[in-house]
């Protein structure tokens, strides 16, 4: 029976299949013990290109004699050095169900797949304690340069100041302006630059005026009975409800058939 990677396991069926990260390992009597019974954990190797990882092992029980095993190259072979039963026991505690538990000693004997390496936890530790180290540090660094910092900065600025000033008015009179008697006090400035003032620019009113151009014609406040209060065609003339008076009549009639209907008089004026 050639090996179907596509085909999912199922060990309650009786199909097993095993697909190994790491080398999967054999159990084979030591030939060196003979008064006592020894095992050895051999691992399962393709014979083609001695491939050891990555290897898919299937079995369906009733069907195959032996376990089948496909390496990543493609090659396929049966493999006679795996027992059925210990291949059996393994998948079925693979995947939980329940295995024989008279067969469980072949776990402590090594069958199966190979445990991964050890965490080396002491190094990952030492490496964290390092790092929280040198964060700490910075900030203690950090918090006391920063007061330092700001100090020296302003003892600059103010033994800077005369000179500063001394400057400006020398670039001042070389440019023909006069400088600033009074030097500005060092530090941050806070607040808004001032706007350099320009030209007052006239308004366009008074251009329009001193060019005698016309004023532009104001249009009808509304455009839909162009302020005349009635919308008029051939057979029709009705309010418009659009401007102000019509808007403002329909409203009183309004208010008074709301009172009308809560049984109330007309209001007295």
């Amino acid at each position: 029976m050639s090996t179907d990677p596509l085909r999912p396991p199922e060990p309650a069926a009786g199909y097993h299949r095993i697909t190994s990260e790491r080398r999967f390992r054999y159990l084979q009597q030591d030939p060196e013990h003979t008064v006592r019974v020894t095992w050895q954990a051999l691992p399962v190797t393709c014979p083609v290109c001695a491939t050891d990882t990555g290897l898919t092992l299937t079995y369906e029980q009733g069907v195959d004699q032996m376990v089948h095993v496909l390496c990543p190259q493609g090659h396929a072979w049966p493999e006679p050095l795996v027992d059925t039963g210990h291949f059996t026991t393994y998948s079925r505690l693979e995947y939980w169900l329940d295995p024989h538990p008279d067969m469980l000693w072949i776990i402590d004997e090594g069958f199966g797949q190979e445990p991964p390496p050890p965490v080396d936890y002491a190094a990952d530790l030492a490496a964290a304690a390092k790092d929280v180290r040198r964060r700490t540090k910075a900030r203690i660094k950090g918090a006391i340069r920063r007061p330092v910092r700001r100090a020296k900065k302003k003892a600059l600025n103010l033994a800077f100041t005369p000179v500063a000033a001394a400057l400006r008015g020398a670039w001042a009179q070389q440019a023909g302006g006069v400088a600033d008697t009074e030097p500005k006090a060092p530090g941050r400035r806070r607040g808004k630059k001032a706007a350099e003032k320009g030209p007052k620019v006239p308004s366009y009113a008074k251009y329009r005026k001193a060019y005698g151009i016309p004023a532009p014609a104001k249009g009808p406040r509304c455009l839909v009975c162009r302020d005349t209060g009635r919308i008029t065609a051939p057979g029709v003339s009705i309010p418009c409800t659009e401007c102000r008076p019509a808007t403002e009549a329909l409203a009183a009639a309004e208010r008074r058939a709301e009172r009308a209907r809560a049984g109330k008089g007309p209001r007295r004026s």
